[in-house]
């Protein structure tokens, strides 16, 4: 695209239209993400936005924020919005849920803030082409949005292409920021097409090769990788994944607790007849403290003995500290218990909800354990352990510590072959949740090139293969249970080597041409140009 100087540039910030018009864009790139998995509106539905970036100068910092912030607003409500249908034991009335949603909302809105503040800075500044730039910034508040104890990657742009897996083989390299970049950099190419007179052809071009490479690329690896890899001889486990589909009051009232345990065991029966090494029972599905109720862990222990397979079952756990302010401390854990009925390794989460399991910053503002939310109140795990459950070692990831690709490929880096998510949705009801959380998960799979076995209360179980195919799948509030034989890999991707080096790369570049105006400070200044 021919440049101009700075009188051609727009004087004026973005206005009404122009808010409108990146509100809109936000709102379609939902469309990208479960349950409608429309992948074109990943590499669409940014051009608003960044058009929007290109027409407009901002006044000041404000200015420049806003029209990511709305842009963010317009695509997080309508994708977190089931946040309001959660429940619990002590809160499920969704007005007061509406509170949570709008900060939740507006905290991850503002990393898109964050964008359009940098994008203006950096294109009003340096001659960096906007297809360079743009996309290496987006990338690097995804990454910032994902560190620390709030982080969450909820959303991420990169997850959009879970549903295509044929397109994205190469997350094993890259990781999910990589695919993030890779759509960033298509939205970046449409601009320029849209804008672009002089160099329209030729970005049409780049936006072909750069759909196409990753196409021709995964369909090479999957015709190499059929479903079915045992014929490839590559060692395999049969998992059993059981979906009981308790409903969560009940199963947490004591005279229901025996109809829990007959469930799971009557699921797990059925699956024995396939001789299955391993069976997975969800998140809290047993709903007792096991540690503490002789009688209840017997329950598992006769299941494991009856059917012959190793048993996986999450609890809620409770330990006495006398360190802990209450004299003891809680878990969310899993029990693996052998075919003789032992429990042999357990496991608790170390990646906690925040304001769901625990409540952040409370040991640095003690008044913060006043307040009540309705949480569980657990302690975090310190220990990433793979559970050894005959030919399988497996990542016990209970929850959303699935949407975490440093916590799983710090599993792999310790020997794990197959990833078990097990976890407990049924609190988000008939939403999009229970299909957006299942489908991070499968994301990584295809990065550590591991099979994938998801047990969920009540939706979506899944066994999926190392390239990311769904084996089997159980619908949301189904009973059911799924059996299959899956490829046990024990090779580390480069991903699982490397780690996020796209996105602490992207961020590092970030920095760099956050900062390159100030060290050109005192030399000619550049011209302006639009994107």
């Amino acid at each position: 695209m021919a440049r101009r100087g700075r009188s051609s540039e727009a004087s004026r910030p973005a206005g009404p239209r122009e808010l409108l018009l990146a509100a809109l864009g936000g709102g379609c790139l939902v469309l990208a993400f479960p349950p409608v998995d429309l992948l074109p509106a990943a590499f669409v539905g940014l051009v608003p936005l960044l058009w929007v970036l290109r027409g407009t100068r901002p006044t000041g910092f404000w200015s420049a924020f806003r029209p990511g912030l709305i842009a963010g607003i317009a695509f997080f409500a309508p994708l977190l919005y089931w946040l309001v249908n959660l429940s619990s034991l002590d809160m499920d009335n969704p007005v007061l849920m509406s509170g949570p949603l709008v900060l939740l909302v507006l905290l991850q809105a503002s990393y898109w803030g964050l964008f359009s503040a940098a994008a203006y800075w950096v294109r009003g500044r340096t001659r960096v082409p906007d297809w360079v730039s743009l996309p290496v910034l987006w990338v690097a508040c995804e990454q910032l949005r994902s560190l620390g104890v709030l982080g969450f990657t909820w959303g991420a742009l990169g997850y959009a292409g879970v549903a295509w897996p044929r397109a994205i083989q190469f997350a094993s390299i890259t990781g999910l920021f990589g695919v993030s970049l890779w759509f960033a950099l298509g939205s970046a190419l449409v601009l320029e097409a849209a804008a672009g007179v002089t160099r329209r052809a030729r970005a049409v071009a780049w936006l072909v090769v750069l759909v196409a490479l990753p196409v021709a690329h995964g369909s090479l690896v999957l015709a190499r990788a059929p479903v079915g890899a045992a014929a490839r001889g590559m060692p395999t486990a049969r998992i059993a994944v059981v979906q009981p589909n308790i409903d969560a009051k009940k199963k947490w009232d004591a005279e229901f607790r025996d109809e829990s345990f007959r469930v799971l065991r009557e699921l797990s029966l059925e699956a024995a007849g396939l001789r299955p090494d391993l069976i997975v029972w969800p998140e809290t599905a047993a709903p007792s403290y096991l540690s503490r109720e002789p009688k209840d862990m017997e329950k598992v222990a006769s299941v494991a003995r009856e059917t012959g397979s190793w048993v996986l079952t999450g609890f809620p756990d409770m330990r006495d500290d006398p360190e802990a302010h209450r004299g003891f401390r809680a878990y969310n854990a899993v029990v693996l218990v052998s075919p003789l009925g032992d429990p042999v390794g357990r496991y608790d989460k170390i990646h906690l909800v925040p304001f769901g399991e625990f409540i952040p910053f409370e040991t640095v503002i003690p008044a913060l354990r006043t307040v009540d939310f309705g949480e569980a109140d657990f302690s975090p795990g310190t220990e990433r352990v793979v559970l050894s459950a005959g030919p399988v070692d497996a990542a016990a990831l209970i929850c959303f510590e699935s949407i975490f690709p440093r916590l799983v490929t710090g599993f792999v880096a310790r020997g794990a072959t197959l990833l078990v998510n097990v976890t407990n949705d049924v609190w988000y009801g008939r939403t999009s949740m229970p299909f957006q959380h299942a489908s991070m998960a499968v994301m990584r799979a295809i990065e550590n090139r591991r099979s994938l076995a998801r047990s969920a209360n009540s939706g979506v179980s899944l066994l999926v293969d190392p390239y990311g195919r769904t084996v089997s799948r159980l619908g949301i509030f189904e009973r059911g249970v799924l059996v299959g034989d899956l490829p046990l890999v024990s090779s580390r991707t480069p991903y699982a080597l490397l780690g996020d080096v796209v996105g602490w790369g992207a961020l590092t570049l970030a920095a760099l041409l956050a900062t390159l105006p100030l060290l050109m400070r005192g030399r000619r200044p550049c011209r302006t140009r639009p994107v």
